[in-house]
C-alpha cells in the first residue's frame, strides 16, 4: 500500500542535495513543534506541494526563498506573524497584481524558523500535478489552500 509521503526520506532541509527535478514535497512539525491555531495532518503533515517547473524540486521547497512567492511561507507568516515580529510589504508588480511578502529581516526569521521546526520529505515523480491533487485529496494538509 502507498504510504505517500510517510514513506519517503524525511529529514531537515540540509539533509537533501535537491537539483531540477520534477516532483512533489512534503513539510512536517519536527516533533515538538507547533503552528499557533493549526493542528497537523498525521505525522505533523503541514504541506504539499509541487515543482514542475525548471527549477525543480530545488527551486520549491521554501526553505530559502522569499515570502512573495511561497503560498507555504505567507500561511506560515500569517500563523506566526506574532511569535516572529514578521513585517509584510506591499509588493507592487508592474504588468500584474499586486503582492504582499516580508522584509528581509523577518523572511531571514521566518526561514530560521523553518529550518529549526519544519522537515522536508521529497518524491520525483513523472506527473507532479496528479500526484499533488491525490496527496492533498488524501490527507488534507492543513497549510494547502487549494485542492
Amino acid at each position: 500500500m502507498d504510504q505517500g509521503p510517510f514513506s519517503w526520506q524525511r529529514g531537515p532541509r540540509s539533509s537533501f542535495a535537491l537539483g531540477k527535478e520534477i516532483g512533489i514535497y512534503a513539510l512536517f512539525l519536527r516533533k515538538g513543534a507547533a503552528l499557533p491555531g493549526i493542528e497537523s495532518a498525521p505525522k505533523g503533515l503541514i504541506y504539499i506541494g509541487l515543482a514542475a517547473n525548471r527549477n525543480g524540486l530545488r527551486g520549491r521547497c521554501h526553505f530559502d526563498a522569499r515570502t512573495r512567492n511561497h503560498s507555504p511561507r505567507k500561511s506560515l507568516t500569517v500563523l506566526l506573524r506574532k511569535q516572529l515580529s514578521l513585517t509584510p510589504t506591499l509588493i507592487t508588480k508592474r504588468n500584474s497584481s499586486n503582492t504582499w511578502g516580508l522584509d528581509g529581516p523577518s523572511d531571514a526569521r521566518l526561514t530560521a524558523w523553518m529550518h529549526a521546526n519544519l522537515e522536508l520529505a521529497v518524491e520525483p515523480c513523472l506527473d507532479p500535478h496528479g500526484r499533488e491533487t491525490e496527496l492533498v485529496g488524501r490527507y488534507a494538509p492543513p497549510l494547502n489552500l487549494t485542492k
